[in-house]
């Protein structure tokens, strides 16, 4: 659980800001997986979604206690926990020539991103409210519900009709989400 005490003021957040982001992309190094070249999947945790509420207050210079609640409680959908891992997708593009050609070639891939835990392949579903029409967007929120299942041996799986990938989990890694998600929200 995050709360507005876990906020640093904006204006004390500002001169530390840049060492902030470096260790934050240090940290996220090992929680971050290219699925091929369109793909890039991170793995969330109270860390990683502290530090977008941090970024969001100070970015919009939030000083009002109500305003700094409102952030954490949109981005605390993004914790982990309750039997749910929880990652954001990332699809990749390089221009708008190029990201016509992913919408074209890759239309669902958000339905198309699964955990495969111990035995269980656990597919991810996507944030609600975001349409995978013709154009879509090119972040994505997934969660994925492990229903009780805790193996360590977890590989993720892109299996969509024009694009498949797959990669295993390291097991310190594998360890660290599984207790994250069977931690109380």
């Amino acid at each position: 659980m995050i709360t507005v005490r876990d906020v640093i003021p904006f204006v004390e957040y500002e001169k530390i800001r840049m060492e902030r982001i470096r260790e934050i992309s240090k940290y996220k190094e090992r929680r971050r997986f290219e699925l091929g070249k369109r793909l890039t999947l991170i793995f969330e945790n109270r860390i990683t979604v502290l530090h977008q509420i941090q970024e969001m207050v100070y970015l919009d210079r939030l000083i009002d206690e109500k305003e700094i609640q409102r952030v954490i409680d949109v981005y605390s959908t993004m914790l982990p926990c309750n039997g749910k891992i929880k990652a954001t997708l990332f699809i990749n593009a390089w221009n708008e020539d190029d990201l016509r050609q992913v919408f074209k070639e890759l239309p669902k891939i958000y339905n198309a991103v699964y955990l495969k835990v111990g035995d269980k392949l656990i597919n991810g579903i996507p944030e609600a409210g975001r349409e995978q029409g013709e154009e879509f967007s090119t972040v994505q929120y997934l969660t994925f519900d492990l229903q009780g299942e805790k193996s360590t041996d977890i590989e993720i799986i892109v299996d969509h009709p024009n694009y498949k990938y797959r990669v295993k989990v390291p097991q310190d890694l594998a360890k660290e989400l599984i207790d994250e998600a069977y931690s109380e929200c």
